[in-house]
This record gives C-alpha cells, structure tokens and sequence, in this order.
C-alpha cells in the first residue's frame, strides 16, 4: 500500500510567491511511490499554474469573512451545525470536548467537510500531513480535529515565521495539547526561529533544508542582473533605478531582468515607473510583469547570472528567502546586504560579496564579474554540498523513513 502524504497550504488561493512553487518542488521531490495529496483554499484556482497531474486537490479551507458581524453570524451557524452533525454521529459529547479544550471557539478554518476528509482517511502509521507553511491557525484547526477523529497520521510542521505568544490560544497552547496524544516532528527554515520557538515551547525543534531543482551554471557570454519576487520596499525593489543608474555611468556592461509582480504595492508604484522609462531608453533591459509559473521561474533563473539581494537585513535575519536557496542550487553568485548574519552562517563557500549602499552594490557586481570563473566554481562547491545535505536532511528523512 502507497504511503500518502497529505500537504496542508491553507491560504493557498493559486500562485504567486515561493510558498507555491517549494509546495510543487517537495511534492515532486517526495512523489515516487507515495499518494500526495494538497489540502488547499476553496477558492484555490490553479488555470493558468503548473500542478502535477499526479496530485489530488481538496479544496476545504473557507475564507474568514471580511466583515466581523457576519463572520460572527457565520460561526454561530457552524456552532450549531455542528451540533446537530454531531449529535447525528453519536459524537456529541468529542465535539463539546473539543470545543471546551478550544476555549470554548470553533478553529477559524474548521469546517464539516474537512472533519469528514480526515475522518474518512483510515491513516495508517506510515501516513503523513505536512503543514508545511505552519501558521497557528493550521495547528489549531488540526488540534481540534484531531479530537474529533479516529486515527490521524504523522504530523510535520514546516515553521517560517516564529510564532508570536499569545495570552490565551496560540502555536504554543495548540502544539503543546497536540503532542500529547499525536506523534508531531517540528521543523524551521533558519535557526533564530528554531531558538525563537525552544525558548517559548520546551520542545525538540530542527532546522530543515529547503528543496529546490539544481542547474549546472556554465560562464556566460554576457552578464544579466535579476531581480524576482514582489515589488515591495523590504525586498529593495526601490533600490533598482540608482543600481542601474550607477552601473551605466561606470560602462559597467549587464543585462537586467526585472520582475513586476502581480500583486499592486502603492509605496513603489512610482519606482516602477522610474524602470519603464529606464527599459525605453535601455535595449538591455527585460522587463516580467505579473505571475512566473513553476517552469517559468525556473528559466528565468538560468538566464540570471548575477543576482543582488537588497532586502532589509532585519528581514532576512528572521525569515530568510527562497530566492536565496535558488541562487544557491542553480549556481548564481549573490551579493547579499553586510548585516545579514544568518545568510552568513550558511554561505560556507565564497560564492558572494557583501554591500550595503548602492555604490557599493555596484562594486560588488563588477568585481564579480571580473572574476566570474572564480565565484561561479565557488558556487558548483556549495551547490554539490547543498545536494549532500538534502539527502541527510532531518525533515527528508523523517518523511522517507517508514
């Protein structure tokens, strides 16, 4: 019998993002001969995006509503719905535990249809539910099934932000009650939030590997900048019109390829304007508007051969960045901001410079490309000890053991 590997993304509505694209690489990467199946928004709409044909789709989490009374009214109804389903079932008594053990509240994502899908499973102990953008409201709602149900599989929370601690509900509570009864495995993208999470919550917390494609980079003929993800001020995207600016003052010869994302941010609607008016006047210029599909993504990252991360370094401290791992798998040298000291902890290879102002950025960009065959076999050493640590990876071999 297939193992079945269930992943939860529970404001998952289509693409944009990583959080899409590293749900299609570990489901790829976990595929083989397991049953995978997505636990997504009812409003997920994947026209238009590349999903495996191999993946079935539930579509179960609702929306809150955006308007408080009616929301109010909504859960009322589910109250009461489910009152009258559980009593029904003859389990009237589990739903009022369940309820009572949840501060007297129904989970926010909960709903009949889920409780029948979890139901209904029949897990085994070789089954696995990956949460694997663990937010607190996923906790919660699986705490309170979890009560309600016969058998629920192996639970692995994949953590990227660090939990705030709360009065009354919370991570914590949710995960605390949660491991009493349940087998769970916690994991974290970067160590100040696995720190973050062991000093609230006395609890064995391991930092997992992020799982991306790799790509055998070889020198280029000529240079391309890139620039992917969100238009917004914490990614540095306001900083791109006076790093190109400075560099064909200096007759510093590159490409540029910039994305603008789907997703509107008024505070640098004006920079995007600036980069139009750069791209009129500048045939290197390539300018991506809107959503990058998987495969998409993935071609634009073999054309970049130089990439400048100007994100706040606050930012990167606490949260890290998926464009920082596909630089690492796909052979990309970075320049990364001077005081972001958690990206230096795994850069073990000297595939990157550092900058902080944007003269030194620009610095930084062409000393590595006058040096590119040193830094690109810099990065061909980190790429091949990223593979080895993938396949040693704690989350991996969790998942592939049984």
């Amino acid at each position: 019998m297939k193992k079945k590997i269930i992943f939860l993304e529970s404001i998952l509505k289509g693409g944009g993002g990583h959080h899409m694209d590293n749900l299609i690489e570990t489901t790829l990467f976990f595929n083989k001969e397991n049953k995978i199946e997505w636990i997504v928004n009812n409003n997920f709409e994947k026209e238009k995006l590349f999903v495996p044909n191999f993946i079935e789709i539930k579509k179960l989490i609702t929306d809150r509503n955006p308007n408080t009374f009616i929301n109010f009214l909504l859960k009322i109804q589910m109250f009461f719905r489910s009152i009258f389903f559980f009593l029904k079932l003859k389990k009237l008594l589990e739903f009022f535990k369940a309820y009572i053990s949840n501060y007297f509240s129904i989970p926010e994502f909960f709903n009949l249809e889920i409780y029948k899908y979890f139901e209904n499973q029949n897990f085994t102990n070789k089954d696995i539910l990956i949460i694997q953008s663990c937010r607190p409201k996923d906790v919660e709602l699986i705490f309170f099934i979890s009560q309600l149900v016969k058998k629920m599989p192996k639970i692995i929370m994949r953590v990227l932000y660090p939990p705030k601690k709360k009065i009354f509900k919370d991570f914590y509570f949710h995960t605390k009650k949660l491991s009493k009864k349940h087998d769970i495995n916690i994991f974290t993208e970067v160590s100040t939030t696995k720190k973050y999470i062991q000093s609230k919550f006395k609890y064995k917390v391991e930092n997992f590997t992020q799982i991306y494609s790799f790509y055998d980079r070889k020198i280029p003929d000529e240079f391309t900048l890139g620039f992917l993800g969100e238009t917004r001020l914490d990614k540095g995207f306001n900083r791109l019109p006076k790093i190109i600016q400075i560099l064909s003052e200096r007759n510093i010869k590159c490409n540029f390829l910039i994305q603008f994302s789907k997703k509107i941010y008024p505070d640098t609607e004006i920079v995007k304007k600036k980069i139009l008016d750069l791209a009129r006047h500048n045939r290197n210029l390539t300018i991506v508007d809107g959503y990058i599909d998987f495969w998409e993504y993935r071609e634009y990252l073999k054309k970049i051969n130089l990439l400048p991360l100007l994100y706040d370094a606050d930012k990167l401290n606490f949260v890290g960045s998926g464009l920082f791992y596909s630089c690492i798998t796909h052979e990309i040298p970075m320049i990364i901001p001077r005081n972001a000291k958690l990206l230096h902890e795994y850069l073990v290879y000297k595939s990157f410079e550092t900058a902080t102002t944007d003269d030194e950025y620009v610095d930084s960009i062409s000393k590595i490309i006058n040096n590119y065959d040193l830094y690109l076999s810099e990065c061909k050493k980190f790429s091949k000890e990223y593979y080895k640590n993938l396949k040693k990876d704690p989350l991996v071999l969790e998942v592939e053991k049984n």
